[in-house]
C-alpha cells in the first residue's frame, strides 16, 4: 500500500470517529459532514489505479505488408531524462528549454546487443525509450520508423544548485 493510501485512510478514520462523537452531542451538521469527508478519502484511498488497465488488455497490431504503415498510438514515458548527454550537456536543461511543442524523433540503436531507442529533439539526446519498450517494438516491427509526439512535460519542480 502507497503511502498516500494510508495517508488518505488515516484521515478517513479520524474523520469518521469525530463525526461518530459529534452526532451523539448534538452537532448533527457537523457529524455528518466528517462523516461524508471520511467517506471521500476512504473511497480515494481503497480506490484502485486504472494505469495499465488498457495496455494489458489491448490487442496487439497487425504485422504491416511489406512498405505498408502501422498505426498504433503507445503513450510512454521518456527514461533517462537525467542523464548527461554524451558532450556533458544535461538532459534536465535541454527539457527545461522546450515548450513541447518541439518536432521530437525516435532513432533506433544497439546498446550492450540489445534494441534500445534515443529520444532527440533535433540533434539533442532527452531520453531513452525504456528497455522492454525498445524491444518489443524492435522484435515487433523491426524495420519499422517511429513517428512521436510531446504530450507533457512533467517535472521542473525545485532544482538545487550548489552543495549542500
Amino acid at each position: 500500500m502507497t503511502k498516500k493510501k494510508v495517508i488518505l485512510l488515516a484521515v478517513a478514520a479520524l474523520f469518521a470517529v469525530s463525526g461518530l462523537t459529534a452526532l451523539p452531542s448534538g452537532n448533527i451538521t457537523g457529524g455528518a459532514g466528517c462523516i461524508v469527508v471520511a467517506a471521500v478519502c476512504a473511497y480515494f484511498g481503497l480506490k484502485k489505479k486504472n494505469a495499465g488497465k488498457e495496455n494489458r488488455n489491448r490487442t496487439p497490431a497487425p504485422a504491416a505488408a511489406s512498405g505498408g504503415r502501422i498505426l498504433d498510438t503507445i503513450r510512454t514515458k521518456v527514461v533517462g531524462v537525467t542523464f548527461n548527454n554524451e558532450d556533458g550537456e544535461n538532459r534536465q536543461d535541454i527539457l527545461s528549454r522546450m515548450s513541447g511543442s518541439e518536432d521530437i524523433t525516435v532513432e533506433k540503436y544497439t546498446y550492450n546487443g540489445e534494441p534500445a531507442a534515443y529520444v532527440k529533439w533535433g540533434d539533442k539526446v532527452i531520453g531513452n525509450l525504456s528497455a522492454e519498450l525498445a524491444g518489443d517494438l524492435a522484435r515487433k516491427y523491426p524495420k519499422a520508423r517511429y513517428t512521436a509526439e510531446i504530450l507533457e512535460i512533467s517535472g521542473g519542480g525545485y532544482r538545487r544548485s550548489g552543495a549542500i
